[in-house]
Formats: structure tokens, C-alpha cells, sequence
């Protein structure tokens, strides 16, 4: 039988690198290009055809693959339309956290590695580092990694609201407003009165000497975060059933924190 660190997640890894190599040849804002989205679908063919069999073989529940169901669904919708390469890079990036996860499920104890709040230790790790350097955004991101997991929990759109202010007080500290405005040749973007969190992004990994090419992915990760906490707290004047949107909400708001993960990983310097 194959194992996780010996076979199967090596595959999956080796796979994610093939897109990664073809969206690294490309310059395109948009991918055009049939052979990225056809590697891209070979990968999310493969999981879902045999891998991801193979990983609940080894003793992997549903639990513990749901994180890679959803960024392999989530990297298959790209490849139905002409997307922004730089979400491209963001599921790629999130593929390979869940797989570091795995990876770290198959070597401790399943108990061990869900802590008595119900977080996983990357969780964890993010969360401690907020308490340290900004208090009440350790709060909202604990708090939101647990409501996630609540079953009987029946509207989400709290819980994207706490990610969001999560990331907003870490960028708000790290970046604050005046130390972004200042900056030799800045620029609001349009219709705008301060600095956005892509703004803010940009100015800490900027300051950290990272190039433009380290920045584009949580630079592009954060955006998404705004702009679908933005949407959901619209959408629910446009729903008419709101059991339907109580369920796509809490697909959305799991999509958001993989977002909210890549960029505060990044933020923080956390490996993974």
C-alpha cells in the first residue's frame, strides 16, 4: 500500500509544480492558454479519480481531506473560464498547505493533531503569532476556524466578517495608513480615500525587500477576500431562499479563509 509521504502526496505536489512551471513561463494577466488549463484539469482529474481514494485508504477522513476537495474544486472552476493567473498561484499555494496538513496528519496521532479547540496546529501556529503581535486578531481568526467546524451553525456570514477583520488589523498595524501614503510615488487606487489591503500587502512585503513576483500572490489573495466578503454581505438582498445561501455561504466563507490563510502566512513568515 502506498503511503502519503512515500507516494501519493509527492504525486499530487509534483503535479500542482507542472501548473506552477507553466503559470511561472506565462506573463498573461488572464491564462488564455488551453495547456495550462488542461494540466490544471489533469491535476484535479487525478485526485478526484484515484489519489484522493488512495489518501482515505491510509486512514484519512472526510474531515481531513475536505480542505483538498475544496482547493481542487476550487482550482477546476478557473479552468472554466479565462482567470486571472494570480488566483492561479493562490490555488496552487493553498493545494500545497492542505498537503503539508496531510502530511503532518499521517505522522502524528489524528487526536494529537487536532488540538482541544478544535484548530488544526497550522491553524494554531497563525493563531498564537496574531495574539503576539495583534491581540483581538488572534481573537477573530480563532474564533472563525472554530465556527467553521460547528455543525450546527446556520448563517456564515459572521464568520467571514472575522476573517476579515482579522486580516484588516494585521495589515492595519504592519502597514499603517500614513507610512503607505507616504511612500515615494503612491497612488490611491480609484475611488478611494486610504489605502486598500492590497495596497497594504504590497507595502509590507515591499519593505521586506520581497520582489514583485513574492508579492502577486497574497497581493491577489487579499483582494479576493475583500472583494467576496464585500459580495456576501450583498448577496443576501438577493437571495430568495436563505437556507440556499446559508449553504453557498459556508462553501464562500471556507474558500475566503484558504485565501485568509496564504496571506497571513505570508504576512506573519510562516512556512507552509
Amino acid at each position: 500500500m502506498a503511503s502519503t509521504t512515500d507516494e501519493v502526496v509527492p504525486s499530487i505536489r509534483k503535479g500542482a509544480e507542472r501548473v506552477k512551471h507553466l503559470l511561472d513561463k506565462s506573463k498573461a494577466i488572464q491564462v488564455h492558454s488551453n495547456t495550462i488549463k488542461n494540466k490544471a484539469k489533469k491535476l484535479v482529474e487525478a485526485y478526484f479519480r484515484s489519489q484522493r481514494q488512495q489518501l482515505a485508504s491510509l486512514g484519512l477522513d472526510e474531515q481531513s481531506l475536505s480542505g483538498l476537495d475544496r482547493s481542487m474544486q476550487d482550482l477546476l472552476k478557473l479552468t472554466q473560464r479565462n482567470s486571472v493567473r494570480a488566483k492561479y498561484y493562490i490555488g496552487i499555494k493553498v493545494i500545497r498547505r492542505e498537503l503539508n496538513g496531510i502530511e503532518v496528519a499521517e505522522l502524528v496521532n489524528p487526536a494529537e493533531n487536532t488540538l482541544a479547540n478544535g484548530l488544526d496546529r497550522k491553524e494554531q501556529l497563525i493563531a498564537n503569532t496574531l495574539y503576539d503581535l495583534v491581540y483581538p486578531a488572534g481573537l477573530s481568526y480563532e474564533q472563525a476556524c472554530i465556527d467553521l467546524r460547528d455543525i450546527n451553525r446556520k448563517s456564515y456570514r459572521g464568520v467571514a466578517t472575522e476573517l476579515r477583520e482579522s486580516l484588516r488589523e494585521v495589515l492595519d498595524y504592519l502597514a499603517p495608513d500614513k507610512k503607505v501614503t507616504n511612500q515615494a510615488g503612491f497612488k490611491y487606487e480609484s475611488n478611494q480615500t486610504q489605502p486598500t489591503m492590497k495596497q497594504k500587502v504590497r507595502f509590507i512585503l515591499t519593505s521586506r525587500g520581497k520582489s514583485k513576483s513574492i508579492s502577486e500572490t497574497p497581493e491577489a489573495a487579499v483582494q479576493v477576500v475583500e472583494e467576496t466578503v464585500g459580495s456576501l454581505a450583498r448577496s443576501v438582498y438577493k437571495r430568495s431562499s436563505i437556507s440556499t445561501h446559508a449553504v453557498t455561504s459556508k462553501q464562500e466563507v471556507s474558500q475566503i479563509k484558504g485565501y485568509v490563510d496564504v496571506v497571513l502566512s505570508e504576512l506573519l513568515e510562516i512556512g507552509g
